[in-house]
């Protein structure tokens, strides 16, 4: 579980930030002030800003804060309207990345895990990452852009052989081995069938990194 300190005076927003993160692995601290907080940052990976609304900057005092954030490796991300922008110049502080609110519910997970990924905080240690691809090999779960994709098991299996072994070629006879473990009833199809049901549930660009090497077999490449 991921632990986020969410700054907000605006219920609205922090209804809907709720709303959007709780079904996923963060677990969310709402505070509504910033200024020699009583509150612990040891465990909080992520600080979100949110100045959304009416008198939202009043009274703010960020500067203890960010700079224990900064000192711990905590990433920083800012919550604002599309007319606050200038905030971001006059605050002279850097954060990681911004989410405009009409973006909440479209771009909020997708934006906190590719910043804690920048930062080396996420995603669990066992697993294979290749940009916004995530293969969780603890859940058995694919992740793309935050998203989960739903596989069976043996398309799980198969990934997971592929992304273990990049740029590395393997024959459909190797893999149905390596998969099924024995001369499983129809052969080779199995594979090609199975490569396709992946390409099919996997989103651009990396169902376009399964590549079929003619007249041998398939790989996966990173290079599209």
């Amino acid at each position: 579980m991921i632990n986020i300190l969410l700054f907000s005076n605006n219920s609205g927003t922090t209804g809907e930030i709720n709303k959007v993160l709780n079904k996923k692995e963060f677990h969310i601290q709402v505070e509504n002030t910033l200024e020699n907080p009583p509150f612990s940052l040891d465990d909080v990976k992520l600080i979100i800003l949110d100045i959304t609304g009416k008198n939202s900057r009043d009274g703010i005092n960020l500067k203890n804060t960010f700079e224990i954030a900064d000192r711990k490796n905590i990433a920083k991300l800012i919550l604002l309207d599309l007319n606050q922008t200038s905030f971001l110049s006059e605050s002279e502080i850097k954060f990681d990345d911004m989410v405009f609110y009409p973006q909440i519910e479209s771009e909020l997970a997708i934006r906190i895990k590719a910043v804690l990924l920048k930062k080396g905080i996420f995603p669990p240690k066992n697993s294979i990452i290749v940009d916004r691809l995530l293969l969780n090999l603890d859940k058995y779960e694919l992740s793309v852009n935050g998203n989960l994709v739903e596989l069976t098991f043996k398309e799980f299996e198969l990934l997971k052989v592929l992304l273990q072994n990049q740029n590395k070629v393997f024959t459909r006879n190797k893999l149905l081995s390596t998969i099924w473990e024995y001369d499983f009833y129809g052969g080779s199809r199995t594979v090609d069938v199975h490569i396709r049901r992946l390409r099919s549930k996997i989103p651009p660009p990396y169902n376009l990194m399964l590549k079929t090497i003619r007249s041998v077999g398939y790989m996966f490449s990173p290079q599209i």
